[in-house]
């Protein structure tokens, strides 16, 4: 469900709606949340989107990037960052904020890139995301990936990707995930679209993650 004036998908808007929620609750307007959110520091690993326009808009403290193929971690192509998560360039506790979208899914070793947004969150900062999920379900290892090379544990799955055509599958998320990400130093939990939240902003059928650094590691 697209918004017909900026393009903006259901899962985007819910993602705005939950980081306004989270980090500007006092605030009445995006206006009013703009200002505030100017002063975090914030990682999206997506660039030149809705959430770049909105939040990043004149915040210095802004970064977004892509993983790109053939660049190295921290270089550009085209004034786009590329960063892996697996291995991010980013320092210690940098990041009030941490953004993806349907991304670990495609992440070869999701626990990795974990531990990696927790080195780089500041203290009770977030990690806001979305992901597939099955609710009724442990998690799904679909590609053997102790070695450098990838071996098939399940057919191929693959999603549309509009930098690669095609991003393959390594893992289906279960509700098993909220333990993993409690050994690995975050408290997390879900937020559901409500019925007003269709009424109001065309938000149907949607759910985030909330996931708070916890600690001082």
């Amino acid at each position: 469900m697209n918004c017909s004036s900026c393009g903006s998908s259901s899962r985007k808007r819910h993602v705005i709606k939950t980081i306004l929620e989270v980090f500007t609750p006092q605030c009445r307007t995006l206006g009013e949340a703009q200002q505030k959110l100017r002063s975090l520091s914030i990682y999206s690993a997506v660039s030149r989107d809705m959430i770049q326009q909105l939040i990043g808009h004149d915040n210095p403290n802004f970064v977004c990037s892509e993983y790109l193929t053939g660049i190295k971690e921290g270089e550009h192509k085209d004034d786009v960052m590329c960063q892996n998560l697996e291995y991010l360039t980013f320092q210690d506790k940098q990041f009030d904020l941490v953004i993806t979208e349907d991304v670990f899914e495609h992440v070869r070793r999701p626990e990795k890139a974990f531990r990696e947004l927790n080195r780089v969150l500041t203290t009770s900062g977030c990690h806001i995301f979305t992901i597939p999920f099955s609710f009724h379900r442990k998690t799904v290892i679909r590609v053997d990936t102790t070695t450098d090379q990838d071996i098939y544990v399940l057919p191929p799955e693959y999603h549309i990707d509009p930098l690669r055509d095609k991003a393959l599958v390594y893992t289906d998320f279960g509700y098993d995930l909220f333990d993993k990400l409690s050994s690995l130093g975050f408290e997390t939990h879900l937020v559901f679209s409500l019925y007003r939240d269709a009424v109001r902003s065309s938000i149907a059928d949607s759910y985030v993650f909330i996931s708070r650094k916890i600690g001082n590691s």
